[in-house]
């Protein structure tokens, strides 16, 4: 068993697991005590007794194991699914908790679809963790001892014939077809990761796919990933064809064994004729306990490939982390960088190269100059999303990296090109920049960017869309733009906030910019839309 599968089952409720194995255990042997005393009950009274009595303690087990089987089977139902419920918690909140701090830096490059598909399909896979993969193996261990000892009783012969077809039913079949379906369930669960990625970036690029080659590009990456699922698939079918007949086969093998040496003693006048059907009907139920263990080996790799993808994103370090004794947040909100020199992982050259820069309190600066010179490397430091190689960022003459990371970034609002809106309402995204904010400053923001039109439709408490599909794209960036008025850190640090907008509109929101007593460090390519009240900076490569 792997590392990351071990780490999942850490997460297990260790006493809910063991009163679901104890359960599932009572149901196998009570679905085989079941069978066996039918047939005891058929062949007592095929014998024509001279009265009913002496088949009632047959009848009343009957009625017993009868009424405890479907019960049990609810009890034990009832208890896994609990567990299962309380494991994905756990799974997605450490999850989700791990994605955290790796964002943004430490998932650059990482695509949406295969982190939607390790937070949603991975963590579906990893569920079943105790149901398909360790109930099964226990339960058919425990079943299947108290099963052959209690053959032992009736033939020790057939005892052993049942335990040899027991391990060969559970081990042998198994781990022949998980070798032969190894590679496959690996592929299964790549090729399924891929078309998601696949899909979620057809979607996300839709527009552009429509007005460049109409989507054929795209159609042809998302056919081959669907191809490649199709191959997966075709394979794990071939196996579970033939592992199937097995489960089948093997227990008729039992039977007959049943038949011919229990038949025999029975002819021997050895044993008494009531115990023929009933080891027969018996060894055949005792074969329910190893039943799922094929599916449980023919889902283990796709288990364990679940578990080493999601553990992979656990092992990933974050790009900045916070200081052990972090210090205080001072009342100064003025950033400065020193010398600093940021270069990108696997980048020939340095994003920022001795770069100096002074935003004093309540000062509006203007950074200017080609794309690709750093300027949203420099918003980047100042938000500490990433740390310098070389120099220094201070804010009120603190190092960043002495303060915590929640400090540095409650002292900045940050404002992306493409600010991302969730699927909700106008109202709860613009309360993430304040969650107090009432319904009159929510108005009030919105008639400051110019979005009086939202209020009327969708509304306040009207839906945006998927990522805020149903606005504009000037009319996300100014939601982003609002939701950062609205929060009240000291310093904006804000991304080309007016690209999408025409010259008055944008005129006039540089110009209530321009007139807070805030810090603005603004990223900007139309440095002529800037009056006397801003500072510009040219970056130069």
């Amino acid at each position: 068993m792997t590392a990351p599968l071990l780490g999942v089952l850490r997460l297990v409720p260790r006493g809910r697991a063991a009163l679901g194995v104890v359960l599932g255990a009572l149901v196998i042997l009570c679905g085989a005590a079941l069978l066996a005393v039918s047939g005891a009950l058929i062949t007592g009274a095929a014998q024509r007794p001279e009265t009913l009595l002496v088949l009632l303690p047959l009848i009343t087990a009957v009625r017993l194991f009868g009424v405890a089987r479907p019960v049990l089977r609810y009890a034990e139902r009832l208890v896994t699914h609990d567990l299962t419920l309380r494991l994905v918690g756990r799974l997605r909140a450490g999850l989700l908790a791990t994605l955290v701090p790796l964002a943004p830096a430490a998932l650059t490059g990482a695509r949406g679809g295969d982190l939607l598909a390790r937070v949603r399909a991975d963590v579906d896979e990893l569920q079943g963790v105790v149901v398909r993969l360790v109930a099964p193996a226990v339960v058919a261990g425990l079943a299947g001892t108290v099963a052959v000892a209690l053959t032992a009783l009736v033939s020790p012969p057939l005892a052993g014939v049942l335990g040899v077809l027991l391990v060969v039913l559970g081990v042998v079949v198994p781990v022949a077809a998980r070798r032969a379906g190894r590679s496959g369930a690996t592929a299964a669960a790549a090729a399924d990761a891929s078309h998601g990625a696949d899909v979620l970036d057809l979607v996300r690029g839709l527009a552009d796919h429509a007005t460049g080659d109409g989507g054929a590009t795209a159609l042809r990456l998302l056919d081959a990933s669907l191809d490649d699922q199709a191959r997966a698939e075709r394979s794990e079918a071939r196996l579970t064809a033939v592992t199937t007949a097995l489960r089948e086969g093997v227990p008729a093998l039992g039977l007959l064994a049943a038949l011919w040496l229990v038949g025999r003693d029975v002819a021997a006048g050895t044993t008494a004729p009531l115990l023929l059907a009933a080891a027969a009907l018996g060894v055949l139920g005792a074969f329910e306990a190893v039943g799922g263990l094929g599916a449980a080996y023919a889902a283990a790799d796709g288990v364990r490939a679940a578990a080493g993808r999601v553990a992979e994103l656990g092992a990933r370090r974050p790009a900045v982390t916070d200081p052990p004794s972090p210090r205080s947040r001072p009342d100064d909100p003025a950033l400065r960088f020193r010398a600093v020199t940021l270069t990108y992982l696997g980048a020939g050259t340095a994003a920022l190269g001795g770069l100096d820069l002074d935003v004093g309190a309540g000062e509006k600066v203007a950074l200017t100059g080609p794309s690709g010179v750093g300027k949203s490397s420099v918003l980047a430091l100042a938000l500490r999303a990433r740390d310098p190689d070389v120099g220094t960022v201070t804010l009120g003459g603190v190092d960043l990296r002495e303060l915590s990371l929640a400090e540095v970034r409650a002292a900045s609002a940050w404002v992306p090109q493409a600010p991302t809106l969730l699927g909700s309402s106008l109202a709860a995204n613009l309360r993430l920049g304040r969650p107090d904010a009432t319904d009159a400053e929510l108005v009030e923001v919105l008639h400051t960017v110019g979005l009086d039109a939202l209020l009327d439709a969708p509304g306040l408490d009207g839906w945006v869309g998927e990522g805020g599909s149903r606005l504009s794209a000037g009319e996300r960036a100014r939601v982003g733009l609002a939701r950062a008025l609205l929060a009240p850190a000291p310093v904006l640090l804000l991304d080309e906030p007016t690209a999408h907008l025409d010259g008055p509109l944008a005129a006039r929101l540089l110009d209530h910019l321009a007139g807070l007593d805030r810090g603005v460090l603004l990223v900007t390519h139309r440095p002529d839309a800037l009056d006397g009240r801003w500072r510009t900076v040219s970056l130069t490569a």
